[in-house]
């Protein structure tokens, strides 16, 4: 083999290496996202009878999995039944109180096994006259709400990094296998053209 075939040869490989540990991290870590949510995040609604969140792919349906919790500008919780899930869509029905600021906070398994959460924030403006629900001081479901530090700072985004070391680990066997295939292909024996 020539001496220019050889580095060809080991050029590609490392080539290759260096491609494949972004590609491989960046596949690693793609968890499903949330792509939409009713009421939307930032809106103004007038009457409301359930909290709709969609997303990129089915999440786990096992119990305890899916939390959404509704509170209200008086801190009481507004979902009045756990949440359910029908594919990537999971609802939750509720019955607010006071006029104001409402925040959604949700955590669900990603189809992936990996826990994403967030929270945003929508007003309810009912009609005048339009009986108000009193809350509740603890979630529907019993289960604890979402802390702040466990929320995500941008929506969707994982909560944990598992993802990363995945890929991180698949790179490094490319770059592993690509040094191995150069240290191979150099250390042939050396033939006359």
């Amino acid at each position: 083999m020539s001496a220019r075939r050889r580095a060809g040869l080991v050029a590609s490989a490392l080539l290759l290496a260096l491609v494949g540990v972004p590609l491989a991290s960046g596949a690693a870590s793609a968890h499903d996202a949330l792509v939409g949510e009713e009421p939307a995040a930032g809106s103004t609604v007038t009457e409301i009878g359930e909290v709709t969140l969609t997303f990129s792919a089915d999440p786990i349906d096992e119990d305890g999995a899916d939390v959404v919790r509704v509170v209200g500008p008086d801190g009481h919780y507004y979902e009045n039944a756990c949440p359910s899930l029908a594919g990537p869509v999971v609802t939750t029905p509720v019955e607010l109180g006071p006029s104001g600021e409402y925040r959604v906070e949700w955590k669900v398994v990603s189809s992936d096994g990996h826990p994403i959460s967030d929270s945003y924030t929508f007003r309810y403006e009912p009609a005048a006259g339009t009986p108000a629900a009193t809350g509740t001081m603890e979630p529907a479901c019993g289960r604890p709400a979402p802390t702040a530090d466990a929320l995500p700072a941008t929506e969707g985004e994982p909560s944990d990094d598992g993802g990363l070391w995945i890929g991180l680990g698949v790179g490094a066997v490319v770059v592993v296998g690509a040094v191995i295939a150069a240290w191979l292909i150099l250390r042939r024996p050396r033939t006359r053209d």
